[in-house]
């Protein structure tokens, strides 16, 4: 997923982290789009809505959100977002570019399954390879609910943000932030924060 940002690589690399994850119980909800915010029963489908970087221990990138190149929206005050996210057929997915033209260019927007990448170790967000679905989960702190659903998968809700230089074909020669799941006792990477996925409605 591709952020449209050279400015935030300079914000993290002036910033250290000032906050810390709540400390939250997650529960799972059940694999359909009945769990999902905006849910239609008609259609059984969800959305739309964006999905944002919540309660991270980098403040400066706190409302980030995810984006893929040539199909993201821009806001001044949550930057770029990842639109068009919803759940379909119990599977939640992301409307993209989906091949490139002889040329190169992207081409066949259409609504793509999101998966996590099949490396519990290094569960990327990702589209267009094979992969488990993630899951959906409510954050608890002292039994309370939070406000809110959560992405995560195997057990955790819990990302690893890092940010990625431009790196040619492999990034569409866009700079971006990678996320990766991070299960109970992995370790950070160097310049990797931790953050939550929260689905805004």
């Amino acid at each position: 997923m591709l952020f449209q940002s050279l400015s935030i690589a300079a914000i993290l690399a002036s910033v250290h982290t000032a906050f810390a994850l709540p400390d939250v119980t997650i529960k799972a909800l059940p694999a359909a789009c009945s769990s999902y915010p905006q849910y239609d029963e008609s259609s059984n489908t969800a959305g739309p809505w964006i999905v944002q970087l919540a309660n991270s221990d980098n403040a400066n990138i706190e409302g980030w959100g995810d984006s893929v190149t040539y199909s993201y929206s821009y806001s001044p005050a949550t930057g770029p977002v990842m639109r068009w996210g919803h759940c379909s057929n119990d599977t939640l997915e992301v409307r993209t570019d989906t091949a490139l033209t002889r040329a190169g260019a992207p081409t066949n927007t259409e609504w793509t399954p999101l998966v996590l990448s099949p490396y519990p170790y290094d569960a990327g967000l990702m589209y267009l390879i094979d992969g488990d679905a993630p899951t959906l989960y409510e954050h608890y702190i002292n039994g309370t609910k939070q406000d809110g659903y959560f992405i995560g998968g195997y057990d955790t809700t819990t990302w690893g943000v890092q940010w990625q230089e431009a790196d040619g074909p492999g990034s569409y020669n866009q700079p971006y932030f990678y996320l990766r799941l991070l299960p109970e006792g992995q370790e950070l990477k160097a310049n990797e924060t931790k953050s939550f996925l929260k689905i805004y409605a």
